[in-house]
């Protein structure tokens, strides 16, 4: 509706918007002030084959060199993103960053030893369906030294001795796994004897 009535506005009063129109002298200086226009050349191949002048020769090596320091840049740029790449994945920076940091010598066995507890629990909560209880008990002894393993990560940036306390992360880390072990060894077992007291 407000369209419509745009529209015939503009068509009532067209004269109106016809009646200012720039002078022919606003053109002439327009004119003057852009200067002469460049002929162009007869045939775009004579232009190809000529002699370059001096700066022209100056504009080419410019642009030469700046395309050179782009894919100087551009090379430098792909390394340093493959070279983090390459520690993140062998020390496993963006898991443990200040670990890393700190000592990368551990932070590998570091990430070895998390990775492990993260599919030993995985196969530990799959109980958690069939024996909830057992699965409660198992979680509450982990959770301690989870919580251990978490003080012993907050001191490490304040602990003037870090290697050792690194290894006693390690050394938690180990805890938590044997813990684990021994929880699938137990859920094996109780597995076994279910199946055996059930006849067929």
């Amino acid at each position: 509706m407000k369209k419509d009535n745009l529209e015939r506005f503009v068509r009532d009063n067209r004269e109106a918007f016809d009646a200012h129109e720039p002078p022919d002298a606003l053109w002439a200086r327009l004119e003057e002030k852009l200067g002469p226009v460049p002929a162009s050349p007869e045939s775009p191949f004579r232009e190809i084959h000529r002699n370059p002048t001096a700066t022209e020769q100056q504009t080419t090596r410019k642009n030469w060199f700046r395309a050179n320091w782009q894919v100087a840049a551009s090379i430098a740029v792909l390394l340093l993103a493959g070279t983090f790449f390459y520690v993140n994945q062998r020390y496993g920076v963006s898991q443990q960053p200040e670990l890393a940091v700190n000592s990368p010598a551990y932070a590998k066995e570091v990430v070895y030893y998390t990775q492990l507890i993260e599919e030993k629990r995985t196969e530990i909560k799959q109980l958690a369906e069939t024996n909830p209880a057992l699965y409660e008990e198992f979680s509450t002894d982990l959770t301690r030294l989870e919580r251990n393993y978490q003080t012993l990560k907050a001191e490490l940036p304040q602990n003037p001795n870090q290697e050792t306390l690194i290894q006693a992360m390690i050394q938690n880390l180990q805890l938590q796994i044997n813990l684990l072990n021994e929880q699938l060894r137990v859920i094996q077992c109780i597995k076994q004897q279910t199946a055996h007291a059930i006849p067929v």
